[in-house]
């Protein structure tokens, strides 16, 4: 009687060791990384975009803030179509700052004003008046302010101390005058099917998703933590792949989807990202051993002997530290023979 072939549906061999090999797919192509940064095309074109190595150490490492961050706000179809409507949006997004708008502020002491002296081309460039910035100003520092001669803003400060005048301000030279704190320059950019969307050189996607028109469902950003925050574990897991496919596929560099989203998963396991380091997925595992063998050694083989810890022995880096044969692979498999016994005479 034949026996029926029967079919697996594993994903690897069983004992395969699935971490070393995914460290190695993506350690050994980074070792050809370059290290360098590019100038980022649309609403970034003032920014520069981290990439290579640096972007990777910075994923891996779980960095909260990241050094380029950027944001893609996808709209709602009736917006999407039209430009007007598109760079509308745009406008109250893109984070624009009194420092970019103004020639020069002259204090006044004894009277405890100062006069903020506006650049014109500037701000007919941003498509801003003068009471639109008099009036934000005054909600930034909470204090008068008001449009003078000229077309400049005259700050009330309420005191003559000059500690406090010169404080205002500098206050006033970094306050934002229009747009969302922390989303950067926006820019209106088309996709090859005609839809608009913006692009913009910063991350605060929070705000960005209650602007009327904003497409809350379709909001990219590649700041992992703040995934994390509005759309959960899932998503920012999602995103780590993402970041980690583009930074090496921006390098010419081809690993497997399954060795990155592994790493993914390792990070995200118990729903928060965790770095991979001593201070994140090393520094959590339970062998003395391993966590000795990485950073830190002195410092965990004498907290070791302090509180009688004891080292199992079942991962891999614990078993090559002693010379023990590793759980992986044919390590991994374990047999018993069954003794036939002969009959007594």
């Amino acid at each position: 009687m034949k026996m029926a072939k029967q079919e697996y549906d594993s994903s690897v061999q069983a004992g395969e060791p699935v971490g070393v090999i995914a460290a190695q797919s993506l350690g050994e192509p980074g070792t050809q990384m370059v290290l360098r940064t590019f100038h980022m095309v649309g609403a970034a074109a003032t920014a520069i975009a981290t990439s290579g190595l640096p972007r990777i150490i910075e994923l891996l490492d779980a960095k909260k803030v990241p050094s380029s961050p950027i944001m893609r706000v996808y709209l709602k179809e009736s917006y999407a179509k039209s430009f007007a409507k598109a760079d509308e949006i745009a406008n109250k997004i893109s984070e624009i700052k009194m420092g970019s708008v103004m020639r020069r502020a002259v204090e006044n002491f004894s009277k405890g004003k100062i006069l903020i002296i506006l650049n014109a081309q500037s701000m007919q460039a941003m498509d801003l008046t003068a009471r639109q910035v008099a009036a934000r100003l005054g909600k930034e520092l909470g204090v008068e302010a008001r449009v003078g001669e000229h077309g400049n803003i005259i700050v009330s400060t309420h005191t003559k101390n000059l500690k406090e005048v010169r404080a205002i301000t500098v206050k006033a030279t970094r306050s934002i005058v229009n747009g969302i704190e922390g989303a950067g320059r926006a820019m209106v950019t088309q996709a090859k099917d005609g839809e608009f969307y913006i692009e913009s050189a910063g991350s605060n996607i929070e705000p960005v998703m209650q602007v009327e028109g904003v497409d809350a469902s379709r909001i990219y950003t590649n700041d992992l933590f703040a995934t994390y925050r509005v759309f959960g574990i899932e998503a920012a897991r999602n995103t780590l792949v993402l970041e980690l496919k583009k930074t090496l596929e921006d390098q010419d560099i081809s690993v497997n989807d399954r060795h990155i989203s592994l790493i993914a998963d390792a990070m995200t396991a118990d729903g928060t990202i965790q770095s991979i380091g001593r201070h994140g997925l090393v520094g959590r595992k339970e062998s003395v051993f391993a966590k000795a063998a990485f950073e830190e050694t002195v410092k965990h083989l004498i907290n070791a002997a302090a509180f009688g810890q004891i080292d199992y022995m079942r991962g891999v880096t614990e078993n090559i530290l002693v010379g023990k044969q590793i759980p992986l692979g044919t390590g991994s498999v374990k047999l018993t023979i069954k003794r036939k016994e002969g009959k007594k005479k």
